[in-house]
């Protein structure tokens, strides 16, 4: 079968700009857990969520499906896409608990991905960009604010998990890109 890379790190550890690139380069199919979560808003309405609001769609999701909830549609996505193309690559960006783990891990060829990033490299980027859902206060104290919800709480046990770990320090996109690229070619590539 394939390979899955599930990426976890704290708000702009470069969780989405690896499976951008992943996907530009070595023709991953990638899966975001905000994008399902950004689009269950827009079904409801929603077309501009703040963050605040889709932490609490999300705990609202959990409370009725289970924490695992989002994991269990990419990983339904992922077996029908292997029956059509069954080595091909897939990236999941904002892997956030511990029951999506275990989801992911019943899907052959699964490795958690760990990227850490500084607090102060994290906020440049994060001030640096603007997404909806996101406010007008760039301070410090917001992304503090940010990384406090509750769909954060459990970052610190998932970056324990054995597995590979990606420093994303750098304030250039290539070393990270190196980084990335090495890791596929260690797992035997696409």
């Amino acid at each position: 079968m394939g390979r899955v890379l599930g990426f976890v790190g704290w708000p702009c550890a470069g969780k989405d700009e690896a499976a951008e690139y992943l996907k530009r380069v070595h023709e991953a199919v990638r899966f975001g857990h905000s994008d399902f979560i950004r689009r269950l808003a827009a079904e409801q309405g929603n077309w501009s969520p703040q963050t605040q609001q889709l932490s609490a769609l999300f705990e609202a999701q959990a409370a009725q499906h289970g924490y695992g909830w989002i994991a269990k549609q990419v990983s339904e996505a992922v077996i029908e896409l292997w029956t059509r193309e069954p080595r091909r690559l897939v990236v999941v960006s904002g892997v956030r608990n511990l029951a999506e783990v275990e989801v992911y891990r019943e899907l052959s060829g699964f490795e958690l991905v760990k990227l850490k990033a500084d607090f102060e490299v994290r906020y440049q980027r994060w001030a640096n960009r603007k997404r909806d859902g996101e406010g007008q206060d760039l301070s410090r104290e917001a992304l503090c604010a940010i990384e406090a919800l509750p769909g954060n709480a459990n970052i610190p046990d998932l970056m324990q998990i054995d597995g590979p770990v990606i420093i994303n320090n750098g304030h250039n996109k290539r070393d990270f890109h190196l980084a990335l690229d090495q890791l596929i070619h260690q797992g035997g590539g696409v």
